[in-house]
């Protein structure tokens, strides 16, 4: 068995080249759970705040380089495909607030890194979950196809989020895209009682789940790879969810959103679904 290091976490690669997290490691995060599964929403945190808004160098310390050091911190990086005709760089502010809020709702170290990650060049082995958001069909080429198939393979878990929430071209590519990394990979309707994903929306907070919406065809799907829930894909636009137009204060600590992302109880719910997910792919 081979060992290694990545972005300050200690793996052990097994004969499959499945990624295992070191013990020492797991140990740690299963510490932390037991006081994260009684966690409550960060809004209702807002009595222990001053009501002094967060001032622009607050936020911009997200873009410094303590928050850009990831080694041992929660992250996701943002796909940028070769495909021209890909918008991956819509929802500007989403995965920067999302980690953010996920700081504030765990208080779990993070990494921000918004610039998208090339998927061709080794970068990709550098990080653990991976996203990608459009509005259009999307295409990866062989190389990226490889690379990708590659790091799920080893452990990675990828998050795919159609930005359109109508079903769109982006959605109709999922299934073929996801195919050519995982062959004869099916798509699997994440709903409650699901035996190998049951605890993926219970981590952190105890509440309704995407797997609610199945009525309206809106629910979470995840496909399958050696046994375990490697990518995931969100018809619901999640990204919309957690971008601002405002950033957050003492008095709304989630910030206003961008109107079409929802009032600020869905956004609510889309923080306690990412934070719960982020929280059971870096411990299963």
């Amino acid at each position: 068995m081979n060992k290694f290091q990545v972005s300050g976490f200690k793996f052990q690669v097994s004969v499959s080249g499945r990624w295992t997290l070191n013990v020492g490691c797991c140990t740690l995060l299963l510490l932390l759970l037991p006081s994260l599964a009684s966690a409550i929403p960060w809004s209702e945190r807002v009595g222990k705040l001053s009501s002094k808004e967060l001032s622009p160098e607050d936020i911009t310390l997200l873009s410094s380089d303590e928050y850009r050091d990831k080694r041992n911190k929660l992250t996701m990086r943002r796909i940028k495909p070769s495909d021209s005709g890909t918008d991956w760089d819509t929802d500007p502010t989403a995965i920067p607030f999302m980690l953010y809020q996920v700081n504030k709702r765990t208080d779990l170290p993070i990494y921000v890194n918004n610039d998208g990650l090339d998927l061709s060049t080794d970068d990709i082995f550098e990080h653990m979950i991976v996203y990608l958001t459009a509005h259009h069909a999307w295409s990866l080429n062989e190389k990226e196809t490889e690379n990708l198939g590659k790091w799920l393979k080893r452990g990675g878990t990828l998050l795919l989020d159609d930005c359109y929430n109508k079903g769109s071209p982006f959605t109709d590519s999922v299934q073929p895209e996801v195919g050519k990394m995982i062959p004869d990979a099916e798509a699997t309707i994440l709903i409650w009682g699901d035996k190998k994903v049951a605890k993926v929306f219970n981590m952190v907070y105890k509440n309704e789940w995407p797997g609610s919406s199945l009525e309206y065809m809106r629910s979470w799907q995840y496909f399958m790879l050696d046994d375990r829930a490697a990518v995931f894909f969100t018809p619901n636009d999640d990204g919309c969810g957690w971008e601002i137009s405002t950033p957050p204060t003492a008095s709304n600590p989630i910030g206003e959103g961008i109107g079409h992302g929802g009032d600020n109880l869905q956004r609510e719910q889309f923080y306690q679904w990412i934070t719960n997910w982020m929280m059971w792919v870096y411990s299963h």
